[in-house]
């Protein structure tokens, strides 16, 4: 009897441990290797902010959209660009 019940849940249990595992194994990258950010000067201008060091060349103020993945492309990072240097 109590195996019946068992073999009965048994897909039920494989698909919520697939499931688990999907997910437990969807990694994000947290910053992509490349980020850009708008010219402030050269407004939809692009500038590769990828070698810059964030606080020292530029910094990421209050509201806005401040890094990118690509030229017009994801948001990475929320904030007003300001260069620094």
């Amino acid at each position: 009897m109590l195996m019946n019940r068992l073999s009965r849940m048994l897909p039920a249990l494989a698909l919520v441990l697939g499931a688990t595992l999907a997910m437990a194994m969807n990694f994000a990258d947290p910053m992509p290797s490349q980020v850009f950010a708008e010219d402030p000067e050269n407004e939809g201008e692009f500038i590769d902010v990828s070698s810059w060091q964030p606080g020292v060349d530029y910094i990421c103020d209050q509201t806005g959209d401040c890094l990118y993945d690509a030229p017009n492309g994801n948001v990475v990072q929320q904030g007003t660009f300001i260069d620094l240097r």
